[in-house]
């Protein structure tokens, strides 16, 4: 884990402003009980819509009925078809072991949300516009001591308990559910009663089940209406049992960006920060059941109109093997000016640490990014360097994560 100051010291820097352990907590289950929809049956359909690159050689046409040809404001070919719910494990695992990857679709209850989700596409919008302020490293004096503050153990902890008090955290599951409430919980008492910080659970989305979203506000100083998300996915999956038995303890996808997000709160807490920009963060569910929560959170921004100008995705950040570069920015589907932004963080702070970064492609609708990119928010993403050859099964756990 020693490169988690790395992405603590960055997550801060996107925040774009000029202690204790965290202690497993019991949720109350206070709004447990009427949370969104019931799990669907296994056998209801899904429309997903995923890239043709990844239709053609994924061995997804075993999985999917009625394909149809489409394309996105970038241009890029796109397939929207038919699945089962009861599919979706085996599709994610078809990707990640063909692709070597996570994520690769978007999920529908309905064929028209589908097709209005490609419609109202603004990737492209997202991906090439100017920032609407300047990205600027200017933080030094909030970001710099901070660096000594991050406690490993916090972060270890964390990861541990997400990935092992629920053996599954699949959206349409009590433990989905639960671990939701506890991130919640988890993120309250960090918050210590303050007036201009507050908890949320997003119970928006449709198509979640049961899991809500988790979203922390801190209210921007001078500039409460410009708003920075720092995200990552809460759930977990594998095509290792189903349902409640699902054994999937999802350690580093993503316990491990969960917990960046809890130490980066931890320490600003601790430190009485109060941003210039109203900053978020946000643990998003069913993102491995085709980016359904942060989809449904990214497009409650657009129609309300709110003005996201930068959103950074953790999602995966803790396998740390020899060989490669550390830590990766992602490219595609990503702001061009905030990914160029996340490289001049990670040099201006972390630049003679020895750690290195490289960026990569991950390709169509591989994490919670992409929603805001769609919904034309300006996003972009770290991820680990060589990434895990155990997501989505049974040994996504701590040991295994070097």
């Amino acid at each position: 884990m020693k490169w988690h100051a790395l992405l603590l010291s960055l997550s801060v820097g996107c925040a774009l402003s000029t202690a204790h352990a965290v202690q497993p907590q019991t949720s109350s289950g206070a709004e447990a009980t009427t949370l969104q929809r019931p799990a669907p049956a296994a056998n209801a359909p899904v429309y997903i819509v995923t890239s043709r690159d990844s239709y053609d050689r994924s061995g997804l046409k075993s999985f999917l009925t009625g394909p149809t040809s489409h394309r996105d404001s970038t241009g890029n070919e796109l397939v929207l078809a038919e699945t089962r719910a009861d599919q979706l494990p085996k599709l994610s695992e078809t990707i990640h072991e063909t692709e070597r990857r996570c994520g690769g679709y978007f999920a529908f209850a309905t064929k028209d949300e589908a097709m209005e989700f490609l419609r109202s596409d603004r990737s492209l919008q997202a991906m090439n516009a100017a920032a609407a302020i300047a990205y600027t490293i200017d933080n030094q004096a909030t970001v710099t001591p901070w660096l000594s503050q991050v406690g490993e153990p916090n972060i270890r902890n964390t990861i541990s308990y997400l990935s092992t008090t629920y053996t599954n955290r699949y959206y349409s599951t009590t433990k989905g559910r639960n671990a939701a409430l506890w991130i919640r919980d988890t993120w309250q008492g960090l918050i210590n009663g303050r007036s201009d910080a507050s908890v949320a659970l997003f119970t928006g989305c449709t198509d979640c089940s049961t899991q809500p979203s988790v979203i922390l506000t801190i209210t921007g100083t001078e500039l409460p209406n410009e708003i920075v998300v720092l995200g990552g996915h809460l759930d977990s999956i594998s095509s290792t049992g189903s349902g409640e038995n699902m054994n999937a303890p999802g350690a580093d996808d993503d316990a491990s960006g969960i917990a960046v997000l809890t130490e980066v709160l931890r320490v600003a807490m601790a430190s009485g920060y109060k941003p210039k920009r109203t900053v978020q963060f946000m643990a998003y569910a069913a993102e491995e059941v085709g980016l359904r929560g942060s989809k449904a959170v990214a497009n409650a921004y657009k129609n309300d109109g709110k003005n996201v100008v930068g959103m950074l995705q953790l999602d995966m950040t803790d396998y740390n093997r020899a060989g490669g570069y550390d830590i990766h920015v992602v490219t595609d589907y990503s702001s061009a000016t905030l990914v160029q932004f996340l490289k001049d963080l990670f040099n201006a702070y972390m630049g003679s640490s020895g750690l290195t970064l490289g960026t990569e492609a991950c390709g169509y609708a591989c994490s919670d990014h992409a929603s805001w990119t769609n919904a034309g928010y300006p996003a972009a993403r770290y991820v680990e360097g060589p990434r895990t050859p155990n997501m989505h099964t049974p040994n996504d756990t701590l040991v295994n994560l070097g």
